[in-house]
């Protein structure tokens, strides 16, 4: 089995949930166009994590730091000088240390591929498009197949109607339990929390795709065998793969922290994904040069148009305005646990009611034995 397979057999769980599924009435064709604007009114204002007022004041924030060029520049120019003093470390060394910080600039190179992709690092469309062009060879993923998955995840976070197999945890504890042993077995090695991430890294970054990822994948790496030799092209490989873990924890950790928000389609709202249904990771300096602000997921997810080098000032106002009051915070040791995590908890996958009802079991992740027995999953 591989990963090709297993988002197959995701697909086929999220397709089919033991609650029940509440879809959206259809229109009647009759509707009025004032009938329709009104359903459309009535549906962005099902955002639960701020009132009508600090919805405003939140949209104007956003927008206020928006991609400004001058600080695109800058962090390009840092970026360069970063990753281009760790290559020549490792050309020189060619030792284990310089290999974790080529594997950092790698990850810092993704996070600028990651907004020009979503067309908010540069003011310009057509100056995001060049970037990202150049880019996709400095972090090695190739462009355009990351802007079409990514911005499908942005666009569905948290709707339970679509299938979103970029994240991390697709079944319930009751899906494994049913599933036969020839699946059953090669799922529970993969999805190991020991194991998955190195091997979703391999798989992401030097598997799957090969026809359109090669040139990204390999181009500066054949540059550097050229120049430097063997040694050196393999600790650049070596790299790419350490990055990938990184950066596939930290996806891990913006969305599969207790609780999920995972709601039914007409409950969902951009606003509630990004506040809700995103974290905000504790990364102090100097490891916040390498994240580039994506740990302030709750803002990202609010809004795509603000870079990663506006974030961490945007949350600070945000902050300070009280408009940050729900988010879901993780420190050093919820992080750490909520690694593990790897099913959803009994049948449940969806709230089908308001996120923050009482009432309503809210699904919840939790890990395989014997993780489970030594508590190593979040219980907040």
């Amino acid at each position: 089995m591989n990963f090709a397979n297993m988002q197959k057999a995701a697909e086929k769980a999220y397709s089919v949930s033991s609650s029940p599924q509440l879809t959206e009435a259809s229109s009647d064709s009759s509707s009025s166009d004032d009938e329709d604007h009104k359903t459309k009114k009535k549906k962005q204002r099902l955002c639960k994590s701020v009132n009508e007022g600090e919805e405003k004041v939140l949209v104007a924030l956003l927008k206020k730091y928006g991609p400004q060029d001058g600080k695109a520049w800058r962090t390009i120019l840092v970026s360069a000088i970063f990753w281009g003093s760790a290559v020549s470390y490792m050309a020189y060394s060619e030792s284990l240390l310089s290999t974790f910080l080529v594997s950092f600039t790698i990850v810092r190179n993704f996070m600028i591929l990651h907004d020009a992709c979503h067309l908010s690092f540069f003011k310009s469309t057509k100056h995001n498009v060049m970037l990202a062009k150049g880019m996709q060879f400095f972090s090695q993923f190739e462009w355009s197949t990351w802007q079409s998955t990514h911005n499908h995840h942005h666009h569905h976070l948290g709707d339970n109607s679509v299938i979103d197999t970029s994240l991390t945890v697709w079944f319930s504890e009751e899906d494994y339990s049913k599933m036969p042993l020839k699946f059953s077995i090669p799922f529970r090695l993969i999805r190991d929390p020991l194991l998955f991430f190195p091997i979703a890294s391999a798989w992401v970054f030097f598997i799957s795709r090969p026809i359109i990822q090669f040139l990204p994948r390999y181009t500066v790496p054949a540059i550097l065998y050229y120049l430097f030799g063997f040694k050196t092209f393999l600790l650049y490989n070596c790299a790419g793969w350490m990055a990938g873990i990184i950066g596939l924890a930290l996806f891990h950790l913006q969305h599969q922290v207790n609780t999920p928000y995972r709601v039914s389609k007409d409950r969902k709202s951009m606003i509630d994904a990004g506040l809700y249904g995103s974290t905000l990771l504790a990364i102090r300096w100097p490891f916040s040069l390498i994240t580039l602000g994506i740990e302030f997921h709750h803002i990202h997810h609010a809004s795509t148009r603000v870079p990663g080098y506006n974030l961490a000032d945007c949350h600070a106002e945000g902050e300070a305005l009280g408009l940050f009051k729900n988010i879901n915070r993780v420190g050093g040791y919820r992080a750490f646990v909520s690694m593990f995590h790897a099913l959803f908890k009994g049948n449940t996958k969806c709230s089908h009611a308001d996120h923050h009802d009482p009432n309503h079991e809210l699904p919840s992740f939790v890990t395989f034995w014997p993780y489970s027995a030594l508590g190593l999953y979040d219980k907040s």
